[in-house]
């Protein structure tokens, strides 16, 4: 089945413009093996006896007009049973004719049936061989198509990989300028903290406001906590030293911040205070002492009581005499050990505490003191803190932007990268569509002798083995090149290698015997001079002093050409050593080779530098 078959169908039936159409205009209708079989039905069966013509097509329209009853189905089957039919009546004379005519055409095709069956059995014979050979060769066609729908099904595999990959990446981008392009709206409009998609696009001023009001706050704060004067209150000017005050010396109690009067009248203080420490002390034993006694004969007549009411007196007077004595004795003594404390302990303690209240008096000054100063560092400690804290939201809101911005370059790089890499792969899918499109990928239904004008590959080919085509003797050159002379070349090409092969093998065969017998030769005459050399005469001079002197002269040579090429191997080192220590030494050195050497690498090169300076600018 081919489309010439399907063109000839088309003609039989009067397909309109079926003329204007070629054969190979329906060949691409039989590559598709799911229609092939209704196509060969209709070559087959479609003809112009089962197709209705123009006029009994403009004849069934003029019945369907004329509003009469047409039949179908059954009542047009009975209609035409119950028509008549003509019987023709013939002769004698007619029916012999018609008989022996019967005859010659039924031997006619018994001779033909015998032929056909003789032809039946040399098929079925060419059959049988066929099918014996394709049975060969469908291990090889079964293995062919298994491979083939592998590489169709990992084509395929590679294709929905390919369109899923691209469809998440536009999707991805389409994404990604949605976003930019929201935010560029936006930025153009009035931006609102819900409708901002970056950090950048807030309005700052609010923010701006707020740190202004917060610094004057700040400020007013500090000015009513830092008044003039409260780092000299503080003892900030001493540097925060502190020792023990002598009353002797009123040069140690100068404080920065206090006047002389205040000093001398501190020291007045101070000295009065050590003045009338020992009587107030001592009235204030004195008053304890009345307390305790008071406590104390309180407590004994509440004993008394108690034991009047628990146990009448003893009616012995002696008995009575003696405790009274003993009472009396013991009232002495603690009288005796009263004075002796009243007299000698209490004023020396008295002395004694009189000098340590000085110094509680000078430790209440500092405690003063360093209460001030620990007021003072605490809120100097706040206002570094709120200044601390303003300082990390200015530099948090600077991070942030610079991260953001960061973000936005490494976007636009990948963006960049991501182009140039989807014009590279255009540009290859495009070199690769245009190598597709050469002839000579293309497979052909039918053979072809010559070779196509544009398969350029095969007539560059043929005019390799071949050579250009030589005019013949009319001037003219030949209007095709054939596949014939392209073979024919190949074969003498071929027949040439193997003359040329042959003939190299047989001079390499024949340059080794040579040179091996070149090599005995040379040993001969080795041993022929050595042999006649006299003993004891050292080594046998080859040659006059005029060589001895050049080989001296070239020994020299080789010897100052080892120390240039030394030098010229430290001067090269030095420069590696350059160049590693250099990285725009390097990249100078690779543009300049790329001048010289590829230009294109070069161009690429400068336009990337060209495009990072204006991501940079543009940062």
């Amino acid at each position: 089945m081919s489309g010439r078959q399907f063109l000839d169908t088309l003609k039989q039936i009067g397909y309109p413009k079926s003329h204007d159409y070629q054969p190979d205009d329906f060949d691409w209708l039989f590559e598709s093996e799911a229609a092939t079989p209704f196509l060969r039905w209709f070559c087959d069966h479609v003809g112009p006896d089962n197709v209705l013509t123009e006029e009994e097509l403009q004849k069934f329209q003029e019945l369907q007009s004329s509003g009469a009853p047409i039949l179908g189905g059954r009542q047009l089957e009975e209609a035409l049973q119950s028509m008549p039919r003509e019987e023709k009546t013939l002769s004698g004379e007619q029916l012999r004719e018609e008989v022996a005519r019967l005859e010659d055409e039924l031997k006619t095709c018994e001779a033909r049936k015998k032929i056909l069956l003789h032809h039946r059995n040399k098929l079925s014979l060419h059959q049988t061989a066929t099918n014996h050979r394709l049975s060969k060769l469908d291990a090889v066609q079964e293995a062919a198509k298994q491979e083939h729908r592998k590489q169709v099904d990992r084509c395929r595999e590679e294709d929905s990989k390919m369109n899923t990959d691209l469809e998440e990446l536009t999707q991805t981008v389409s994404k990604l300028t949605s976003l930019y392009t929201s935010a560029a709206d936006s930025c153009s409009t009035t931006a609102s903290q819900q409708g901002a998609a970056f950090l950048s696009q807030l309005p700052l001023d609010h923010h701006f406001a707020k740190e202004d009001a917060f610094m004057q706050q700040l400020t007013e704060y500090t000015k009513r906590q830092f008044f003039d004067g409260i780092a000299d209150l503080a003892g900030h000017a001493e540097g925060s030293r502190y020792q023990f005050l002598d009353v002797k010396d009123p040069s140690s109690l100068l404080v920065a911040g206090e006047t002389d009067q205040v000093i001398r009248k501190n020291c007045h203080e101070l000295a009065r205070l050590q003045n009338i420490f020992p009587l107030s002390q001592r009235q204030y034993i004195q008053a304890k002492v009345q307390e305790g006694r008071t406590r104390a004969a309180r407590q004994a007549m509440e004993r008394k009581l108690q034991q009047l009411h628990s146990k009448p007196y003893p009616q012995d007077t002696a008995k009575l005499s003696k405790q009274l004595h003993e009472t009396q004795a013991v009232l002495s003594a603690v009288q005796r050990e009263t004075a002796a404390l009243s007299e000698v302990e209490v004023p020396r303690l008295i002395q004694a505490n009189t000098e340590l209240q000085a110094t509680r008096v000078l430790q209440g000054d500092y405690d003063l003191k360093i209460a001030r100063q620990d007021y003072f560092i605490s809120k100097q400690e706040e206002v570094i803190t709120q200044l601390l804290k303003q300082r990390a939201r200015n530099e948090f809101l600077l991070t942030a932007l610079e991260v953001e911005g960061r973000a936005h370059r490494e976007t636009r790089r990948l963006l960049m990268a991501l182009r140039k890499d989807l014009d590279r792969a255009v540009a290859m899918t495009q070199d690769r569509l245009a190598i597709l499109q050469d002839p000579a990928y293309k497979t052909s239904r039918t053979a072809r002798a010559t070779i196509d004008s544009r398969d350029n590959f095969t007539l560059r080919l043929h005019n390799v083995i071949v050579g250009t085509p030589s005019e013949d003797h009319d001037g003219k050159q030949p209007l095709f090149r054939t596949y014939a002379s392209l073979e024919d070349g190949a074969r003498c090409l071929n027949h040439d290698l193997q003359t040329l092969q042959t003939s190299l093998a047989h001079s390499s065969t024949g340059k080794e015997d040579r040179l091996a017998q070149l090599e005995t030769s040379v040993q001969d005459l080795g041993a022929t001079v050595y042999d006649r050399a006299a003993p004891g005469s050292g080594p046998t001079t080859l040659g006059p002093k005029a060589i001895l002197d050049s080989m001296l002269k070239l020994d020299l040579t080789l010897k100052d050409l080892e120390a240039s090429l030394m030098e010229t191997l430290k001067d090269m080192n030095k420069k590696k050593r350059e160049l590693q220590n250099d990285p725009n030494l390097v990249k100078e050195r690779h543009l300049f080779v790329d001048f010289h050497t590829a230009p294109h690498q070069l161009k690429e090169t400068v336009e990337d530098l060209n495009v990072r300076v204006q991501a940079a600018q543009i940062s």
